[in-house]
């Protein structure tokens, strides 16, 4: 951001006292390096020994940076690589974060060889089982309606605006059983900590370690769902193969405290259970993101996610109705 931009921003004024107070020795102006689907914005700032810190801007009301500074501390005790935290003002809406640099696994990924990658990708993996076993105490639930208002991102923004269809009242109805049936599914399911958004561009690629990012919408939810988020990313389609290796090395990585599903068959089922409501929530999101928010990038990764969808549910022959209600909206290739 150009520096007239950044003396014109309205959050400026906040930042630069919040840099001054908790960060003296900044030598150079912030500089924005990213944001995210949500409010939040990302700076950087160099120190004089040369060192870099990353801002979270976490706008109030909008955003709370409470819940993140609660996860990462849920994780740190338990020895998942997160951000270390510098500074703080919560009021305002500003933490002070370690600079974690600017690979992604979604960006590290091109230009090395497939074995780095999918080594790569099984140290992401191996992290789950631990993040599972994460403190949920005071999180919030992942519960039926939680899961409903997610599901109900699809007709609501992805039919309604993006496929410019509206279901008739028939279709609504048939539609909310289906929705019904995958909440009491994936409810019944074993409950532990969730991050919700565990996928490659929230996984930061540095030479010692894999840290993770973006952790604050943690609930307590179904144990397969960060890993359905991982593999059945909507930025990259891993190979069929890798994803059934990275299941059972997940499986078999878990403590037998967290094995109530029974077998990895069993646990492939729930899998796919999961992504069809994942794949639902995350047509919707981007569609939403699109018209409402004028984020228009998010549609090139509707495709993806629709196809991730149509395997979610032809490995569950139970929502073969579902399978045909949805045929009719596919999205436009790009």
């Amino acid at each position: 951001m150009p520096q007239t931009a950044l003396l014109n921003d309205p959050r400026y004024p906040a930042l630069a006292e919040f840099l001054t107070r908790t960060l003296p020795d900044a030598h150079t102006p912030p500089v924005l390096v990213s944001s995210d689907a949500s409010g939040r914005r990302y700076w950087r700032t160099r120190l004089k020994t040369g060192e870099t810190r990353i801002v979270m801007d976490a706008p109030p009301p909008g955003e709370d940076t409470l819940p993140f500074i609660d996860v990462l501390e849920r994780l740190t005790r338990i020895g998942i690589p997160v951000p270390a935290l510098y500074g703080r003002n919560t009021t305002e809406g500003f933490l002070l974060l370690e600079d974690l640099g600017d690979e992604t696994l979604f960006r590290w990924r091109h230009g090395q060889t497939a074995e780095q990658v999918i080594g790569k990708l099984a140290t992401a993996v191996d992290l789950l089982p631990e993040l599972a076993g994460a403190d949920t105490d005071g999180l919030p639930r992942f519960d039926a309606a939680r899961l409903a208002r997610e599901m109900d991102l699809l007709p609501d923004w992805y039919l309604r605006h993006y496929k410019q269809q509206v279901l008739s009242d028939e279709l609504l109805t048939q539609w909310s059983a289906i929705r019904n049936r995958i909440c009491d599914r994936l409810t019944a399911m074993p409950q532990v900590f969730v991050h919700r958004d565990y996928h490659s561009r929230n996984l930061m690629v540095q030479p010692d370690r894999l840290t993770v990012i973006d952790f604050q919408d943690a609930v307590r939810g179904p144990l397969a769902y960060d890993l359905v988020s991982l593999l059945r990313d909507s930025y990259i389609d891993w190979p069929e193969e890798t994803v059934q290796t990275m299941q059972a090395r997940f499986w078999a990585a878990l403590p037998d405290t967290l094995r109530q599903t029974g077998n990895l068959v069993e646990f492939r089922k729930d899998f796919a259970w999961v992504a069809v409501q994942r794949h639902l929530k995350v047509l919707g999101i981007f569609a939403r993101l699109s018209f409402r928010d004028g984020k228009h990038g998010y549609l090139n990764d509707l495709p993806l996610t629709w196809r991730h969808l149509q395997r979610a549910l032809d490995g569950t022959p139970e929502l073969a109705d579902l399978a045909a209600l949805l045929a009719p909206f596919a999205p436009t290739e790009v």
